[in-house]
């Protein structure tokens, strides 16, 4: 059960079992060793994936490393204040879902339907998505999924970028009183995952809550 504090309060929520949870502030070699861990944790479901083809499996645990520090720097760079991943099996491959959770000052006017109002500038920055506005346990929220072209750097010194075309659901939820915007991100490196990726931004952001934080914290 995650905080992510701002200024005296905290978002708080629960995350689904099986997210491994990775450090926001680690450096380039500190997370990279954190995806080397993922990826050995995920080795089972890799050589079923593979039907026990152990180099194949190999590739494929260099893949999801590979796929895992791309979406890192994309998610990271947002000003998370949670990161998490998982990988689960999606049509006979591994699956793998980045998650960030981050809580952002933001005030509402009185009277107005934020729920409703966050739905309406989502579809005006994000053209052609598909957004939706859904109950939460303290209210309402609005989300909204899509893809996006992100640019990977060089495998090697001198070699190309590749341009790679990934899935994001975003789950907004506004808390009024607290002055407060709750936001579940998941990206997936398949925009055929987006839909596993919204069963966990929804699942996330629907527990949501506010709490102060507690003196000494």
């Amino acid at each position: 059960m995650p905080d992510v504090p701002v200024g005296g309060r905290a978002l708080r929520t629960q995350v689904p079992d099986g997210i491994f949870t990775l450090a926001v502030e680690l450096d380039d070699s500190q997370a990279a060793a954190e995806h080397a861990a993922f990826a050995d944790r995920c080795q089972p479901l890799l050589l079923r994936v593979a039907d026990d083809d152990a180099a194949r499996a190999d590739r494929m645990r260099a893949d999801v490393i590979g796929q895992l520090g791309a979406l890192r720097q994309t998610v990271a760079a947002s000003g998370l204040g949670y990161l998490g991943a998982l990988a689960g099996e999606h049509d006979r491959r591994p699956a793998l879902i980045v998650l960030g959770i981050a809580a952002i000052p933001l005030e509402f006017t009185d009277g107005i339907d934020a729920a409703s109002l966050l739905a309406a500038l989502l579809r005006s920055r994000y053209p052609g998505a598909a957004v939706e506005e859904f109950p939460t346990a303290r209210g309402a929220g609005a989300g909204v999924r899509r893809c996006e072209e992100i640019i990977l750097p060089p495998a090697a010194p001198g070699g190309g970028v590749l341009t790679v075309t990934t899935g994001i659901s975003q789950a907004l939820v506004p808390f009024p009183d607290a002055g407060l915007l709750g936001a579940v991100t998941g990206f997936c490196f398949t925009p055929a995952d987006i839909d596993l990726a919204t069963v966990f931004t929804a699942t996330i952001a629907h527990h949501m809550s506010v709490v102060p934080i507690s003196p000494g914290r």
